[in-house]
């Protein structure tokens, strides 16, 4: 009774209450709670690559695709405008992006969404950054990219800023550990010097696929360069890769310094192998040098063993079956 003599007396006071009320506590909610929330779901999701691509390498440019996925939370649904997202190296100051991906508007529901990103012949912005995530990718077991971006999202009516700031970790190439080369033998000298021919397995533990060209090395023992090989229309896959080599060995340098040389095998001979080394020499892509892939593979010394006896029966195999118009087929395989 008390209680509805009290309502009865100051209603219009509890009225006017809960009006200033809402016109304080709304504009709040809409303008800072939504968009925080917002900005909370996306520092907390995780950026997970699945499949990535480098192609159609060019100077200045390169294709490069991307398949990931955003995981929101159940019952909400986004719509983003246009977003401009910097790929950069985030323990360089000031930041240097890379990369600048253009990405269209999207949709984003409930769950996980895929999303692929392609960028095609996307201006490479800065060679050096560039070249610095290709040596952490190439060199490394673990590597990082970082992305920045700021757009707006839509949740239904409302709409919020949201800054994207992320750095995704990868697995890197890991200097090719493991290669191996199963094959590697002697052929008559053809019309263009070729009288080497080789298979190589280059492991490619990352999820990148990556489109090389012709990659020329140098064949090596220790630092005496007896020749060179190279690989043609080289694209890297996920996974074992294996390759067919073919180049020249220059047997008067071998003889001219077999005393170097035996100095440098001694080890390998004494468990039956010989040790080969390589190291990057030239990189060309639809008759272009790729200056970065240079960089990264000259600088860049990969060594392994082969078996002396398969050299060498594969050697008599190859200078009794090889011709200059023959399928090539290595004899091991």
């Amino acid at each position: 009774m008390e209680f509805r003599r009290h309502w009865r007396r100051f209603w219009c006071c509890y009225l006017v209450g809960s009006i200033i009320f809402l016109a304080i506590f709304l504009p709040i909610f809409f303008l800072v709670i939504i968009p925080a929330i917002a900005q909370r779901i996306v520092d907390n999701t995780k950026l997970l690559v699945y499949s990535a691509s480098v192609l159609d390498p060019k100077p200045d440019t390169v294709t490069f695709t991307v398949d990931t996925s955003l995981d929101i939370p159940l019952a909400v649904k986004i719509r983003t405008d246009p977003l401009n997202l910097s790929l950069f190296n985030r323990d360089e100051k000031p930041m240097e992006p890379y990369f600048i991906a253009a990405l269209s508007t999207f949709s984003l529901k409930g769950g996980t969404n895929m999303i692929n990103l392609t960028q095609r012949d996307n201006k490479i912005l800065s060679q050096h950054q560039f070249v610095k995530i290709l040596a952490t990718a190439v060199y490394q077991d673990r590597f990082v990219i970082s992305v920045k971006g700021s757009t707006v999202g839509h949740i239904g009516a409302l709409k919020a800023s949201l800054a994207l700031d992320k750095d995704v970790e990868l697995t890197g190439l890991d200097k090719f550990s493991g290669i191996s080369v199963p094959s590697a033998y002697l052929i008559p000298k053809q019309d263009d010097g070729t009288n080497f021919k080789a298979t190589a397995v280059l492991p490619n533990r990352s999820v990148f696929t990556i489109a090389m060209g012709n990659v020329t090395v140098n064949i090596q023992s220790a630092d005496l360069i007896l020749g060179q090989a190279t690989a043609y229309d080289l694209v890297l896959k996920p996974g074992n890769n294996t390759v067919n080599v073919s180049g020249w060995i220059d047997l008067g340098t071998v003889l001219e310094n077999r005393s170097e040389f035996l100095s440098t095998q001694t080890k390998a001979l004494e468990e039956g192998d010989i040790e080969i080394s390589v190291t990057g020499n030239s990189t060309i892509y639809k008759g272009h040098h790729i200056g970065y892939y240079e960089e990264i593979l000259n600088n860049l010394t990969l060594t392994t063993r082969v078996p002396f006896m398969n050299l060498l029966v594969d050697t008599i195999h190859g200078m009794m079956h090889f011709s200059s118009d023959s399928n090539w087929s290595s004899p091991s395989v």
